[in-house]
């Protein structure tokens, strides 16, 4: 009999674990639950502002991708620049020379000849442009042959 108690008592102690245990599980799951139900509530109102995002976002990148493309015009046309004034630079180089070459005062066979645009004739006569383009003007007179 007196084992029949222990096993009794035994058996007691054991299914008040059980039912503990079963209780604490419930505590457990159901306080899951209620924090997956906060999080999903919290996903909802910051997913409510997912579309005004998303207009954002697309925005700022078509806004980006225009820039961009300006930026490549932009460049492209510096290049083309670039090269308009190298070309132009290279011709003003060319005359340069041309008239070093015929200029008796320059002599470009020395190592240190660089072209010159500053570089003027002394016998270069005075003018204007027109003046000098103008066959028929007296130099000294102001006037023109007629």
């Amino acid at each position: 009999m007196k084992w029949l108690i222990i096993i009794l008592v035994i058996l007691a102690i054991l299914l008040l674990a059980a039912l503990i245990w079963s209780v604490a599980r419930r505590k457990k799951e159901e306080a899951a639950r209620q924090r997956a139900g906060e999080l999903r509530s919290e996903a909802a109102s910051v997913g409510m502002d997912r579309p005004a995002q998303e207009a954002k976002a697309r925005e700022a990148q078509a806004e980006a991708d225009m820039a961009r493309a300006r930026a490549d015009e932009l460049e492209h046309e510096a290049g083309q620049e670039r090269r308009s004034y190298d070309m132009t630079r290279a011709q003003e180089e060319d005359r340069i020379r041309d008239a070093d070459r015929v200029d008796p005062d320059v002599d470009e066979g020395t190592g240190d000849y660089t072209p010159d645009a500053s570089r003027r004739s002394t016998d270069e006569p005075s003018g204007t442009s027109d003046e000098l383009a103008d066959p028929d003007y007296r130099q000294g007179e102001g006037e023109h042959r007629a």
